[in-house]
């Protein structure tokens, strides 16, 4: 191991399901009753989908000081919308909102920023259309806005792909539930994403709905019979992917940290982003309900990733390629062009600006994933996430790893899942603050990453914290 390399030390806390929380709200208020969700991922994308369901009738009360939201339910009649719902950049909104109107009776109208009127819908929308919906776009020649016209979803099978994103899997069995009649939705392979289709269905099954699942095998057939959800209480589980920037970490840095509250064997998703730290070389011990990280001797062989499965760590593992002295491979991550960027291509290239270079690996014209390659100088002091948490989380990691102080620019769009994540680096001894100001002048031998906003934006948005 290096002795040059940055220490991290110390115990943090990890913020709690993104997923989790928003199917929980959304469950919540499909539902009869009222649901209380504890410890929620109170994050941007968690504000937008609450107030596009308060405008479709449920009411949220959100009490900070008990790490609670609750949420009075529609029954299943979500009420028309005065005003248009707005999805900002968030693909799962938009596309578990498009579901959810379809319920409602009259027309609504969603939209969103430029860049998600890009990212596939077509077929969630198709899945609608038949099973009784009528969906069109607002302008010729635009995906948004969106007008979803019709009331209520008749039963019957559909055939909805899943090779781009699981969203549309998820999004239909979400108000199938409230269907006339049983509803079968058929997966055909490839699928991307399934661990997130099982946890919509384990969802579900906790707010008391009828979902029959045979597997991720082949055509996948889930069958959800009608009668809807009921309103419960439920404490939302670790956020794996908060966890994985922690374990890439113990990759590029001599790190020995403890992370509170993961208790393993719970959350299937969270055992499987352990185990592929754990193939990274990242020691990973059981302390009680807490984890212990610690650096250790990378692979010797080259390690070979299907990202198909875990679409949200693929910029951490590019970050942290070129550490791997017998290198990475990683394929299966074609889908994730779909992202709020082209995101693995983004990723690559601004780690190229690092001396990070990595091959890049086709499916056809499509790029599918990277091989490591030879380590360069760094060309460039700043890089830049072009509006992706994601990739500026990643480029953090990879600055971990510079002598120079390298600036990252897209502090601001850290609300979308881990506002703290800078706070939790600097405990540990890998980050400064954010300071506009300091990353323009700091002195060269300064060596933590700096995240600043992007020009134009103010920053963390204040009241908004992912816990």
């Amino acid at each position: 191991m290096r002795r040059d390399r940055r220490v991290l030390r110390g115990s943090v806390r990890i913020p709690t399901s993104k997923p989790d929380t928003q199917r929980a709200l959304l469950m919540g208020a499909l539902a009869d009753g009222t649901t209380t969700v504890h410890r929620p991922n109170v994050c941007s994308e968690s504000l937008v989908l609450q107030e596009a369901c308060a405008e479709l009738g449920a009411r949220f009360h959100h009490d900070p000081d008990a790490d609670l939201i609750t949420v009075e339910g529609t029954g299943g009649a979500p009420v028309t919308p005065s005003t248009i719902l707005r999805t900002a950049g968030s693909g799962f909104a938009l596309r578990h909102l498009v579901a959810v109107t379809s319920l409602v009776e009259g027309p609504c109208v969603l939209t969103g920023e430029r860049r998600l009127a890009q990212r596939p819908l077509g077929p969630l929308v198709d899945a609608l259309t038949e099973l009784g919906g009528k969906l069109e776009s607002a302008e010729t020649g635009s995906a948004l806005p969106l007008v979803n016209w019709e009331h209520g979803l008749t039963g019957g099978t559909v055939r909805v792909p899943a090779d781009e994103t699981s969203q549309f899997v998820s999004a239909l069995l979400l108000v199938a539930p409230y269907a006339s009649g049983p509803v079968a939705v058929e997966v055909p392979r490839p699928v991307v994403g399934a661990p997130y289709i099982r946890m919509t269905v384990a969802m579900m099954r906790e707010f008391g709905g009828h979902a029959e699942t045979d597997g991720f095998d082949g055509v996948s057939r889930i069958e959800v019979r009608p009668g809807g959800y009921r309103g419960r209480e439920l404490a939302a589980g670790p956020d794996a992917t908060s966890l994985f920037y922690f374990l890439a970490a113990a990759v590029v840095t001599d790190a020995d940290i403890v992370v509170r509250d993961v208790p393993l064997g719970r959350h299937p998703f969270l055992d499987t982003v352990v185990a592929v730290g754990r193939r990274l070389g990242v020691s990973v011990t059981v302390e009680g309900d807490d984890i212990r990280i610690v650096s250790g001797p990378p692979p010797q062989e080259l390690l070979e990733i299907d990202a198909r499965d875990i679409p949200t760590l693929v910029p951490a593992l590019a970050a942290v390629a070129s550490d791997l002295p017998a290198g990475l491979r990683l394929t299966g991550a074609g889908h994730i062009r779909h992202h709020k960027t082209s995101r693995l291509a983004v990723v690559m290239e601004q780690l190229a600006l690092l001396g990070r270079p990595l091959t890049p690996l086709f499916n056809g014209a499509a790029l599918d994933g990277f091989a490591t390659a030879p380590t360069g100088r760094p060309t460039a002091s700043t890089v830049d996430g072009h509006g992706d948490h994601r990739n500026v989380m990643a480029l953090h990691l990879a600055g971990l790893t510079l002598p120079e102080q390298i600036t990252v620019i897209g502090a601001e769009t850290l609300t979308t899942s881990f506002a703290d994540f800078l706070d939790r680096f600097r405990d540990l001894g890998g980050g400064a603050p954010q300071d506009d100001g300091a990353a323009r002048t700091a002195p060269a031998t300064a060596t933590a990453p700096l995240l600043i906003p992007r020009p134009g934006t103010s920053g963390l948005l204040p009241g908004t914290r992912c816990r």
